[in-house]
């Protein structure tokens, strides 16, 4: 584990000896409107249905579910966040238990690498996980957002 971004970086060091530094330039430019388009898509539109469908403070929504979303953030993994999504919705945010443990679910994904040559591979690996990293993120957001616009609209009694 500790030698993963060592290895990373062996087998992107060819590529971009043999492409020039305007490859890596040009995957961070990408990457950062990547982050943006996540970003901007969980503010605006998880943002919106939170509050107009919700009946809740983005505000609030946000600040409230933001350990599980720096989890997702961190672990990539939407299962590893499944028992603090559920504790930042139903603590923080009221949503009940019955909603939690219904809407916030994970799918996995499985990306396939086969075919790709060992130099691809090392920067495959290591643009795919940091742009996983921003969609596990988002997609919680879109969980938990859901617990919230579902607490509103389903009537439990």
């Amino acid at each position: 584990m500790y030698f993963t971004p060592i290895g990373v970086f062996c087998t992107i060091v060819p590529v971009v000896e043999a492409n020039g530094t305007s490859t890596i330039v040009s995957l961070a430019i990408q990457l950062i409107i990547l982050y943006v388009a996540f970003y901007g898509f969980a503010f605006i539109v998880y943002g919106g249905a939170v509050k107009f469908f919700g009946k809740t403070s983005p505000f609030k929504f946000f600040r409230a579910i933001m350990p599980a979303a720096l989890n997702a953030f961190g672990t990539c993994s939407s299962s590893a966040t499944i028992p603090i999504s559920k504790s930042c919705v139903e603590n923080e945010l009221g949503v009940s238990n019955q909603i939690s443990s219904i809407a916030i679910a994970s799918f996995a994904a499985l990306a396939t690498m086969a075919g790709l040559p060992a130099g691809v591979m090392g920067v495959y690996i290591s643009i795919n996980t940091l742009c996983d990293m921003g969609a596990t993120c988002v997609n919680v957001i879109g969980d938990m957002a859901g617990c919230v616009v579902l607490q509103e609209k389903i009537d439990l009694k």
